[in-house]
C-alpha cells in the first residue's frame, strides 16, 4: 500500500490531505495545514512547508491548477460516442479560445450523457503557466501525477459520499463554492455529480484581510461573490432544478457571517461543508477546510475519466529512485512465485508418476483378463487385442449413437431435411427424409460424400410428394471407421 496525498496550495498555507490505497480500498491517514512562510520564491516558501509535512518518497501527489490560469467551457455535443469526441473536441477547443493550440494543454471531462446528446467540460491552461507552476512543485521535491481544475475537484466529495447531507435528499441539486484569497471556484452538482465546475472572480488578499476585522468589507466581498454566483445559478437553471443549498469551504467557511449574508442575498439554505464517513475522523472541526484536498486525493485514487493536464510534454514520468523500493517489493515477489512454482512442479510430477503408475496397473489388469498375459505398454496391447485371432478384434471403435451424431453434424445448415426414419449401425447408414428440393438433395450429398467414414454414397432414390413441393429420398452407405472385423467377436 502507498500514500496518495491530495496538496491544496492556498495564499498562504497547505492544506493536506493523505490517503492509503490497497487492493481492498482506502483509508484516509491525516488532514493538515501547514502556513506558507513569509518571503523568498514561491518555490523556496512551497520547499519549506512542503519539509515541514514530511512526505515519503513514493506518494503520489495530486493538485489543482490556480483557477486564474485556467479557461473553463462548456460544450454540447449532438452525440454520445466517445471516439467522435474526441475527433470533435480539438476543432471546437481552437475555435473558443484566442491562442493556437500549441501554446495551450487542454483536457475535457464527460459532465452528462443523455437523449443522445454530450455534455462536456473542456479546461485549458497556456504551456508557460503550467510549466512554471511544476517548477515550482518540483523545486520542492514534488512530481504531481494529477494536475486538475480545482472546480472539478470539488465534487469528488459528495460524488464518493463523504459530504454530510444534514437531512438533504439525495438527489436535489446543490452547489459548492470554495473561496479565499487567491481563488474561489464553483462546482453545481446533481444527484451528486457535477455538472456545472467553473472558477470566479477572487478578490486578493488585501480585501480578505480587510473582511476579517470590517464588517462593510465583508459585505462587499461578499457581494461580489453573491454577483458572480448569480450568473452562475441563472446559467444553470436548465440544467438542474432549484438549488437546495450551497456548501461552503475553505477561507470563506471561517469567515464571520459569510454564510448568513450569502443565504439572505441567493435566498437558499448556506452552510460549511461537513466531512462524513472516514474524512470526518482525521479533519479538525467539520472539514470545511479540507474539502479541495480531499477532492484531490479521492481523484489520484482513482484516476480513470479525471481531467489532467498531465498529458503530451507534461506527461508524469516518475524517476528510478522514487520506485526502487516497488522493484525490490515486485524482485521479493517474484523469487517467492518462482520458489511456489517450482514446489508445484514437483508435486504435480509425483501426481502424474502415481497415475501412470495406476494406468499401468489397469491396462495389465485388462489385458491379463483378455489376452491371458499382462501388457503395460498401450501401443503393444492395442496390436494385440486389435488382431483377427483375439476375442476382441470385432469391438468397434464407436458406437451407433457416434455414427448418428457424425451424420447429423454433416448435413448443411441451410438444407437439413426432415428425417423420416434412421437405421443406423457400426457398419451401414440407411436414412428415408424430406427435402425442400432437388438441389437440397444434391447439397446434402455433397456434404456427407466429404467424410472418409462415410463408404460409396451413390445417387439416392428420390420422388416428389403428393400435394406438396418437397422432395422425399432415401440413401444407403456403409461406415467404414467402426474398426470392426470379419472373425471378430
Amino acid at each position: 500500500m502507498h500514500r496518495i496525498v491530495g496538496l491544496d496550495v492556498a495564499g498562504d498555507k497547505i492544506r493536506l490531505v493523505a490517503l492509503e490505497s490497497g487492493l481492498r480500498g482506502f483509508s484516509i491517514l491525516e488532514a493538515r495545514t501547514v502556513p506558507l512562510p513569509e518571503g523568498a520564491t514561491p518555490g523556496e516558501r512551497l520547499k519549506a512547508a512542503v519539509a515541514e509535512l514530511s512526505p515519503a518518497p513514493d506518494d503520489t501527489f495530486a493538485v489543482a491548477v490556480p483557477g486564474a490560469q485556467v479557461a473553463s467551457h462548456l460544450f454540447t455535443l449532438p452525440f454520445t460516442d466517445p471516439r467522435r469526441i474526441e475527433q470533435v473536441l480539438p476543432a471546437e477547443v481552437e475555435g473558443a479560445i484566442p491562442f493556437d493550440l500549441e501554446e495551450v494543454v487542454w483536457d475535457h471531462a464527460v459532465l452528462s450523457q443523455a437523449n443522445g446528446r454530450t455534455e462536456v467540460l473542456v479546461a485549458v491552461v497556456r504551456k508557460a503557466a503550467l510549466q512554471q507552476a511544476l517548477a515550482a512543485l518540483a523545486e520542492a521535491g514534488i512530481d504531481p501525477r494529477l494536475v486538475t481544475f480545482a472546480p472539478l475537484a470539488l465534487a469528488t466529495p459528495s460524488q464518493r459520499g463523504m459530504v454530510s447531507r444534514n437531512g438533504a435528499e439525495a438527489p436535489a441539486p446543490e452547489a459548492v463554492l470554495e473561496a479565499g484569497p487567491d481563488r474561489a471556484d464553483f462546482c453545481l452538482l446533481e444527484s451528486e455529480r457535477p455538472v456545472l465546475a467553473r472558477s470566479l472572480s477572487a478578490a486578493g488578499a488585501p480585501v480578505w484581510a480587510a473582511a476579517r476585522t470590517d464588517a462593510r468589507a465583508a459585505d462587499r466581498l461578499l457581494s461580489s461573490l453573491v454577483r458572480d454566483l448569480k450568473l452562475s445559478l441563472r446559467g444553470a437553471r436548465g440544467k438542474s432544478g432549484a438549488i437546495s443549498r450551497l456548501l461552503i469551504s475553505g477561507d470563506l467557511a471561517a469567515l464571520p457571517g459569510a454564510a448568513q449574508k450569502l443565504s439572505a442575498d441567493l435566498g437558499i439554505p448556506v452552510e460549511p461543508v461537513v466531512l462524513a464517513g472516514p474524512a470526518a475522523q482525521v479533519a479538525q472541526g467539520n472539514g470545511a477546510d479540507y474539502a479541495l484536498a480531499l477532492g484531490l486525493a479521492l481523484g489520484a485514487q482513482q484516476p480513470r475519466g479525471r481531467l489532467n493536464f498531465r498529458k503530451g510534454e507534461f506527461a508524469f514520468t516518475r524517476d528510478l529512485s522514487q520506485i526502487r523500493g516497488h522493484l525490490t517489493r515486485l524482485a521479493l515477489a517474484a523469487v517467492i512465485l518462482l520458489v511456489l512454482a517450482i514446489g508445484l512442479g514437483a508435486v504435480r510430477v509425483a501426481s502424474l508418476a502415481r497415475q501412470e503408475h495406476d494406468y499401468d496397473d489397469a491396462l495389465c489388469a485388462a489385458t491379463k483378463k483378455i489376452l491371458g498375459t499382462c501388457m503395460t505398454d498401450y501401443r503393444q496391447a492395442i496390436a494385440a487385442l486389435s488382431g483377427g485371432r483375439s476375442k476382441a478384434a470385432g469391438i468397434p471403435r464407436v458406437s451407433a449413437a457416434d455414427v448418428l451424431a457424425e451424420l447429423v453434424a454433416h448435413f448443411p445448415e441451410d438444407s437439413v431435411p426432415t428425417l423420416e426414419d434412421v437405421e443406423v449401425t457400426t457398419t451401414a447408414v440407411r436414412v428415408r427424409g424430406v427435402a425442400d428440393s432437388y438441389a437440397k438433395v444434391d447439397e446434402i450429398l455433397a456434404s456427407l460424400r466429404k467424410d472418409r467414414c462415410f463408404g460409396e454414397i451413390k445417387q439416392p432414390r428420390t420422388e416428389k410428394q403428393r400435394g406438396t413441393d418437397k422432395i422425399g429420398f432415401f440413401i444407403d452407405f456403409a461406415y467404414t471407421c467402426s474398426g470392426e472385423q470379419p472373425g471378430g467377436a
